[in-house]
């Protein structure tokens, strides 16, 4: 197939749109987290909005006209809406207000907290809104209002005209003085001169007579009475709480998606762990209760999980061919992840590929391993460790895959585990089972729990970490590499146990599909392999 070179600008978008598919991963993974912030934000906000008293809101509309002379001079007050904005809101217009008949009694100050004048764009109209739990007061107080601007403009507009009439009168008096000084002067020109401005005088005094009521502007639009409250508005608080619970839901799925150190995938766990990853076992959805023992290879061997370890088998084969392993110490980080199952049908799945396996309960704080194969041997490892039975005698043939898998079982529970599986008979015996088998998988105590995995990986080939989906950490898998370095064990690799697909944190996820056998019936394990039991070494 030829290959195509990308270009940075493919390389940028191919990035972008992998940026995309993970936030989006986290928000299908972080849904109901998501819901539930956001009903609980709503709910909040609804509970408050239903609390709060229903507030009426009515409007009127004022005309601003400019104070101009009939004759065309300039204005006496230049119009600005910014600043007659200011003058509506103003203590002298609340006091013409509470003097309307139709406001009941209430102080200037009060009369003026519901009150808001705002002026409309390019135009020289005044709204005045005021808002207040009574209908009726809202109407009557926006009324007063709109009224009580109009008639302190119109006070301010005739006062500056009584201005101008007491300041042309003045100027009238002083002329006439000296009119009739230049008469009895006899100085014709002057009294000329004077008679002229005094013409000009008396017009201008006609002209402001003509202003006595100047023309300052009038409403528009008269106040009305709600009949609906303005606020609360349920539907806008509704709609703003979602938008605001969607964000802050998202916000928190992000955040603890970013706190979460719970493993995302498998590359996840190769990361963490150091390994590459074997196989992925997806969860037994028929095993519920994981109290019980549930071995799936032998149950479902044409399940997907029975696939998934049959994956891990080749794998394990692969790198047992390479390195010459044949002694595994399977562990975990913590408990309840999975070792003593992985261990259990990891046995199973390479028996029936004609491997002789040896599972040795090496767990000696909670021995599980022998419940998987409903083992009820009384001897076993300790008593194989403390001198009291050989290890021939102590092994158990399991009957799901015929001679191929023996079982040590744990046997009495010692009180001093570690130092036991410390001892220089443990050494012994894991060679000897070395040489009586293809494979010996042992099953050990949590890393971080004890010290027993620690003390027994040098005496293995190599050690098989199981991780579970939803329980290991990255910190937790770090720590216990960490450990496992420190005694120089080999990680052979590791295994991803319990995954949940419907729970991929990523949509790169593996999809977990498979062709069925033609058998879907769970039949019995039988042994493919024709290997033989026998104490020579290899």
């Amino acid at each position: 197939m030829r290959q195509v070179a990308l270009s940075p600008l493919d390389h940028q978008t191919g990035v972008e749109g992998f940026q995309i598919r993970e936030y989006l991963s986290v928000i299908r993974l972080r849904k109901w987290m998501i819901l539930v912030v956001t009903a609980l934000v709503v709910a909040a906000a609804l509970a408050l909005s239903f609390q709060q008293p229903p507030v009426y809101e009515s409007e009127a509309q004022v005309l601003v006209r400019p104070v101009v002379l009939n004759d065309g001079a300039p204005d006496f007050d230049t119009l600005n809406m910014e600043t007659e904005t200011l003058i509506a809101t103003s203590p002298e217009v609340a006091n013409i207000a509470v003097e309307d008949p139709a406001v009941d009694e209430v102080s200037a100050s009060d009369l003026l907290k519901g009150l808001d004048v705002s002026s409309a764009p390019d135009t020289e109209v005044l709204v005045f809104r005021y808002a207040h739990r009574v209908p009726e007061e809202v109407r009557d107080r926006t009324q007063a209002f709109a009224t009580a601007y109009i008639a302190h403009r119109r006070a301010n507009a005739q006062a500056s005209v009584d201005q101008a009439r007491a300041t042309i009168e003045d100027n009238l008096q002083a002329l006439q003085t000296q009119l009739d000084e230049a008469e009895a002067a006899g100085d014709e020109e002057a009294i000329n001169r004077i008679k002229l401005r005094i013409e000009f005088e008396q017009t201008t005094l006609f002209d402001l007579a003509a202003n006595s009521n100047p023309d300052v502007g009038r409403v528009l639009y008269s106040a009305f009475e709600p009949q609906t409250p303005s606020s609360p508005d349920h539907t806008k608080t509704g709609a703003v709480a979602l938008l605001a619970g969607l964000g802050l839901g998202i916000g928190a799925a992000f955040l603890k998606e970013r706190l979460d150190d719970r493993l995302t995938g498998r590359s996840d766990l190769e990361t963490h762990a150091g390994a590459a990853a074997l196989a992925v076992v997806p969860r037994t959805t028929t095993w519920r209760k994981t109290s019980d023992t549930y071995l799936v290879t032998e149950a479902e061997p044409h399940s997907v999980a029975s696939e998934a370890y049959r994956t891990l088998r080749t794998g394990l084969l692969f790198a047992a061919s390479q390195r010459e392993i044949k002694t595994v110490l399977v562990t975990s980080a913590q408990a309840a992840e999975g070792k003593t199952v992985t261990t259990a049908n990891l046995g199973v799945v390479l028996a029936q590929a004609g491997k002789r396996v040896i599972l040795v309960s090496a767990d000696l704080r909670k021995p599980r391993l022998n419940h998987f194969f409903g083992s009820t041997a009384q001897k076993g490892l300790t008593n194989v460790l403390a001198g009291e039975s050989r290890a021939t005698e102590a092994l158990v043939p399991v009957s799901v895959a015929a001679s191929n898998l023996r079982l040590l079982p744990s046997g009495p529970i010692p009180g001093n585990p570690a130092e036991l599986l410390g001892s220089e008979a443990m050494r012994k015996l894991i060679a000897e089972l070395r040489m009586a088998a293809d494979f010996v998988l042992i099953d050990v105590a949590p890393i971080l729990a004890v010290a027993d995995a620690m003390t027994l990986a040098p005496m293995c080939d190599s050690v098989l970490f199981i991780a579970d989906a939803a329980r290991a950490t990255g910190g937790a898998i770090v720590q216990a590499r960490q450990q496992l370095d420190q005694v120089n064990a080999r990680l052979i690799g590791a295994v991803l146990n319990n995954f949940d697909p419907t729970k991929a944190r990523s949509y790169s996820a593996t999809t977990y599909s498979h062709y069925r056998h033609a058998d879907d019936g769970a039949g019995r394990l039988r042994n493919v392999g024709s290997g033989r039991w026998s104490s020579r070494k290899n």
